[in-house]
């Protein structure tokens, strides 16, 4: 924008002299040469006041030669206007002024000046805007960047705890084993060898032993009986569990279909498609008016795939609630993405990696 603005002055300097027909002294050529030089040396090599100060001075001198180089003080009044340097401002007005009342100017010299600052004026302004934006954006970057890395020890940090959690019930089950079973045992194991001592010498204790022995036996295998029902989950799991929600869902029948090792899913992964079921079974009966239903299951080495659709009524436009968002956040905790179509009812197919990806697919639809 620079080059073109003052370009345009020197080339209509230039026209006016080539028009008048005049010929121009080596004095003023070489005042144009020097202001020429300057304007190159700022703009590409050293943008410096100070080199606009000296061009107001090699103009006064040219100036006192032809009235005509005030055309030229439009150049560094251009440089102060756009780094608003007032004091220059001032220095290059009072110049012009000067010459405007001791030697009669053209009106159009006054009118390339004001368009001059005026355009400075808009050039700052626009800068200025620029920055800001580009201030704005690099904001929104960082953002967005510190963001991601808040989701990541998020995840990170649920890892852990799932594993401090698996660790410390262990340790638990270590623990009541050692404390309960495992000094019965012990017990047990020193009667029947004291048993086994005596057996020659009184075979009457012997007996005694051993029957006591059989007795902490049969104590101990119901202690364990009972610590193995306490660990073992009291709901079904797996396919069993999918099959138990689709049998209790009473509004419409629906066709369920697996494919695939199921028993290869993770845990948290089961439980990500049992509630994202559960909420599609709840919206089908809301609001689909559907006569039925099919859900379907594939399940394969790098992902799982989660079918839903019934033949209801649909919807013109898909409103995101509350319901459709929680399916959306649990499917991206695991990288996962899910997407809704409205045609011939209500779909909803959800994509679910058994390996956690960098990112996620985002929704295609929305309800």
């Amino acid at each position: 924008m620079n080059y073109i603005i003052k370009s345009i002055v020197l080339f209509y300097f230039v026209y006016e002299r080539l028009m008048d027909g005049e010929k121009i002294s080596y004095y003023q050529f070489s005042v144009l040469l020097m202001i020429i030089a300057l304007t190159i040396l700022k703009e590409r090599f050293f943008d410096s006041k100070y080199i606009a100060f000296i061009s107001v001075i090699i103009l006064c001198l040219g100036t006192t030669m032809d009235v005509r180089f005030t055309v030229l003080f439009a150049l560094p009044f251009y440089d102060f206007m756009l780094k608003r340097f007032y004091l220059g401002i001032f220095v290059v007005l009072c110049c012009f002024l000067f010459f405007t009342f001791t030697s009669s100017l053209e009106l159009q010299n006054i009118i390339i000046l004001l368009l001059s600052g005026l355009l400075a004026f808009d050039e700052k302004k626009a800068k200025s805007e620029q920055l800001r934006y580009e201030e704005a954006l690099d904001n929104e970057r960082r953002l967005r960047y510190e963001l991601e890395q808040t989701k990541i020890k998020l995840l990170q940090s649920s890892k852990e705890i799932a594993t401090i959690a698996e660790v410390k019930e262990r340790n638990r089950i270590a623990q009541d084993i050692h404390d309960s079973i495992g000094h019965r045992i012990a017990g047990i194991l020193m009667q029947l060898q004291a048993a086994y001592k005596v057996h020659s010498i009184d075979q009457e204790k012997s007996m005694h032993l051993v029957n006591q022995s059989v007795k902490s036996l049969a104590d101990s295998i119901e202690l364990i009986r009972n610590t193995v029902y306490n660990i073992k989950p009291r709901e079904n799991v797996g396919v069993k569990y999918i099959e138990s929600i689709v049998d209790n869902f009473c509004f419409c029948p629906v066709k369920l279909s697996i494919t695939g090792d199921f028993n290869s899913i993770s845990a948290e992964h089961i439980e990500i498609i049992s509630t994202n079921l559960k909420e599609a079974l709840t919206n089908s009966s809301k609001y689909s008016e559907a006569t039925k239903m099919e859900v379907m299951i594939d399940v394969t080495d790098q992902y799982i795939r989660l079918y839903m659709k019934d033949n209801g009524v649909g919807c013109p436009s898909i409103k995101e609630g509350i319901g459709l968002s929680g399916m959306k956040e649990r499917l991206r905790s695991v990288g996962g993405s899910i997407s809704f179509s409205t045609n011939d009812g209500f779909l909803i197919v959800c994509l679910i990696p058994k390996h956690e990806r960098s990112g996620f697919f985002e929704s295609a639809y929305r309800r």
